[in-house]
C-alpha cells in the first residue's frame, strides 16, 4: 500500500497552485503537513508506532472499529494534502513504479487519523479503502481520497464510507523515487 507520496516542501505553500509548488517525497516516519478540522495546517510524523508492529502508516477503513483505531477515528481526524502517490506492481526484484495524481494536477486530499506519541509527538496514519477500477490492476487497496464535498463530512460529520471514483486519478509509469541512485530512464523506454 501507499508508502510514499509527494507534498509541498513548505507547508505554507499548501494554498499555492500545484504547478508552482516544489514537491517533497514523504516516506514512512517523515514529517508532512496535515489539515485539522479547524482548518489549521500542522506538521506531523507519518505512521503510528505500535509495539510488535513497528510503524503503521496506513489504516484500513474497513477496520476502524478495532481498538487500535476506534479512538482516533472518533476524535482525531485529519486530511493529508498530496500532490501524487506511488504504488508498485510486478514480481520482487522487477517491480514497476506507478505514479498516481489528479488529472488536472490539483491537490488530492486523503483521509487520515492522528494521535499524540510521547516519543514522536503528533503522528498521522492514512486511511485506505478498496481500490477503484484504475488502481485495482496494480494494487487491491488505495488511499481514501476525498472530494471537496466529502472533506467537511469526513472531518466534522463522521463520514466513514470511501469509494473513490476512477476519474479522480490518472496514472503513469515512473522512476522509483525510493532508489538511492535513480535510473536515467523508465524501464519501458528501453524497449
Amino acid at each position: 500500500m501507499c508508502n510514499a507520496f509527494n507534498t509541498a516542501k513548505n507547508p505554507g505553500d499548501i494554498r499555492e497552485a500545484i504547478k508552482e509548488v516544489e514537491s517533497k517525497l514523504i516516506r514512512r516516519t517523515d514529517h508532512a503537513p496535515v489539515k485539522l478540522p479547524g482548518g489549521e495546517i500542522v506538521s506531523m510524523r507519518w505512521g503510528f508506532q505500535r509495539k510488535g508492529l513497528g510503524v503503521v502508516n496506513n489504516t484500513r477503513s474497513d477496520n476502524l472499529d478495532s481498538p487500535m483505531w476506534k479512538d482516533a477515528i472518533e476524535k482525531r481526524r485529519c486530511l493529508i494534502p498530496v500532490i501524487s502517490y506511488y504504488e508498485w506492481s510486478g514480481p520482487k526484484g522487477n517491480k514497476q513504479t506507478h505514479l498516481f495524481r489528479s488529472p488536472d494536477h490539483d491537490w488530492l486530499w486523503m483521509a487520515g487519523v492522528w494521535e499524540e506519541s510521547a516519543e514522536f509527538g503528533p503522528c498521522f496514519s492514512m486511511l485506505t479503502t478498496e481500490a477503484n477500477s484504475l488502481v485495482s490492476p496494480i494494487h487491491h487497496r488505495m488511499p481514501a481520497i476525498l472530494t471537496e464535498d466529502e472533506q467537511r463530512s469526513f472531518l466534522l460529520e463522521g463520514l466513514e464510507s470511501f469509494k473513490p471514483a476512477s476519474d479522480l486519478l490518472t496514472t503513469e509509469r515512473a522512476a522509483n523515487p525510493l532508489l538511492k541512485t535513480k535510473p536515467t530512464h523508465i524501464q519501458d523506454e528501453l524497449f
